[in-house]
């Protein structure tokens, strides 16, 4: 939110040139207010939605346009439905805050409930009647969870056709496509077996496998 060389000294020359004219002409006005914000706009979710996430930070009003910080805006970092936000800033009092959703990744069955998790790494209090989500069982460790899905979506695996993600005690996880196949994967994973593992799928001589085994280093076991 750090202003720009050129853009502070347009705001000076503006803000001298103010102070000139309200002096030649006698203005009565305040000058050291003008900069105070009067106005913040809220775009990205419903109206409802919007108008109810500007009115909890409506504390913002009447500070200094200029020297608005990311910690006035605390309430916005908090909430879960929130990915990223960016603020524009219209000279001389004006804030326009257009906010990015968080959008569902998976859902993550547990024993007490089935928690929605977001592309933003947190609980999402998300309605789904019909979904083509990966379910992640035998874990509830949401960073752990999130850290994997996070790989697995830059991976050249595609994340569309995982249909489970099953984590184990020992740390290491299984996925289970769409098709059917499932990948085991070893409790030491990064984005190289991932890709390795994609790769496979396209051989022909694992086309018929249900399982492809990884677990052991340096060796393919497939079950057919």
């Amino acid at each position: 939110m750090l202003l720009k060389k050129g853009k502070k000294f347009r705001f000076l020359t503006y803000t001298l040139l103010i102070i000139v004219l309200s002096s030649i002409n006698n203005y009565n006005f305040d000058i050291r207010n003008i900069f105070n914000i009067k106005q913040i706009n809220v775009d990205g979710f419903s109206k409802k939605k919007n108008t109810e996430i500007r009115n909890e930070i409506k504390d913002i009003v009447g500070k200094n346009i200029f020297i608005a910080k990311k910690n006035d805006f605390i309430k916005l970092i908090e909430r879960n439905d929130i990915k990223y936000f960016a603020i524009k800033k219209i000279y001389p009092n004006k804030l326009l805050i257009n906010l990015f959703p968080a959008k569902p990744i998976c859902i993550i069955l547990t024993e007490n409930e089935n928690i929605i998790l977001g592309d933003n790494g947190k609980k999402l209090k998300y309605k789904i009647e019909a979904n083509n989500l990966p379910t992640v069982l035998g874990s509830k460790n949401i960073d752990d969870i999130f850290i994997l899905i996070k790989l697995l979506k830059i991976s050249k695996l595609n994340y569309a056709s995982v249909k489970d993600i099953i984590f184990f005690k020992s740390g290491r996880f299984d996925i289970k496509l769409k098709s059917g196949i499932i990948i085991k994967f070893p409790i030491k994973y990064d984005m190289e077996i991932i890709n390795y593992g994609n790769n496979l799928l396209t051989q022909k001589k694992f086309i018929n496998s249900k399982i492809i085994d990884l677990r052991i280093k340096n060796r393919i076991i497939k079950y057919e």
